[in-house]
């Protein structure tokens, strides 16, 4: 039922009101994204390889076959050595120590194969 009010159409509700609710949720959208969004945009996986940037680790062995690296892991944990494994692609795998570890690491890496310290 459509009534004639003051020379305007009167549709039953406020059309100002529907511009006013749907501003409100514009705003409270571009809030929420903003909120909830990553501090830190994803860039996929990181770079490996020589150029990789491997923060506060370097590699002591470097594109060695799994086996050899497991021996050199053990080898070094059982020195005292924290170290960690890098899987670098199906067959290749990486030995990282800590920067300020790795004089030792190669010594005792050295010292139980002759093969086992070269990059």
């Amino acid at each position: 039922m459509i009534r004639l009010t003051e020379g305007r159409l009167g549709m039953g509700f406020d059309l100002g009101i529907l511009v006013w609710a749907a501003g409100i949720l514009a705003v409270l959208i571009v809030v929420m994204r903003w909120v909830f969004s990553p501090s830190r945009p994803r860039t996929g996986r990181p770079d490996s390889g020589p150029q990789a940037d491997l923060g506060l680790l370097t590699a002591v062995l470097s594109r060695a076959p799994r086996a050899q690296v497991l021996a050199g892991k053990n080898l070094l944990s059982a020195h005292g050595l924290r170290c960690s494994v890098s899987r670098l692609d199906r067959d290749s795998y990486d030995l990282l120590v800590f920067g300020r570890d790795e004089a030792r690491a190669r010594e005792v890496l050295d010292g139980s194969a002759p093969n086992a310290g070269q990059r």
